[in-house]
């Protein structure tokens, strides 16, 4: 895909791809993919990677969890990023969130061993959540040297930041 070998990570839901954008400027040394299931965004995306000629930036118009779990070469991925996935809050559509033991066990299958899964919301409770499914998982352990400070901030970040909510990271390690 990218026509060279590098570390590739992977930014789920990318939305208008600010942060992907940010970290192939930032990381030429990587190798970026921007999966985002809007065909609008993911064109914003591909615009800005042609825009500031960045060869380590490709985009995927796809659901998240279809490309983890059907997509992925067995230990191709050096991380995979969720920022502010749907927390979906209401009890009966807690099934459709994508941070769950099935999603993790897929994300092991395509992460290499001592890759990451990196996860940051405003949602306390989704939060909360995500870390106990999470600790189900044989393939994932909690990996406290991630803690999102150096990362690229996003007009989301800036929202709130402004309305003083609290951000929740967390990473884990592929055992």
């Amino acid at each position: 895909m990218f026509g060279r070998s590098a570390p590739v990570e992977i930014d789920l839901g990318a939305g208008d791809g600010v942060y992907a954008e940010a970290r192939a400027k930032r990381e030429p040394g990587t190798n970026f993919v921007a999966v985002e299931r809007l065909l609008g965004r993911a064109k914003k995306i591909a615009k800005k990677a042609v825009r500031n000629d960045l060869v380590n930036l490709k985009v995927l118009r796809i659901e998240s969890w279809y490309f983890i779990k059907n997509l992925c070469a067995p230990e191709s991925l050096a991380a995979i990023t969720l920022r502010y996935p749907d927390p979906w809050p209401k009890r009966r559509h807690q099934g459709n969130r994508i941070l769950n033991r099935n999603f993790a066990e897929d994300a092991a299958r395509a992460v290499a061993r001592g890759g990451l899964l990196k996860l940051t919301t405003d949602a306390s409770e989704y939060f909360e959540w995500a870390c106990r499914e999470m600790a189900d998982s044989v393939s994932w352990i909690p990996d406290s040297s991630w803690t999102g400070e150096r990362e690229p901030t996003s007009e989301f970040e800036e929202l709130f930041a402004k309305e003083g909510r609290e951000l929740y990271r967390r990473a884990w390690r592929k055992a």
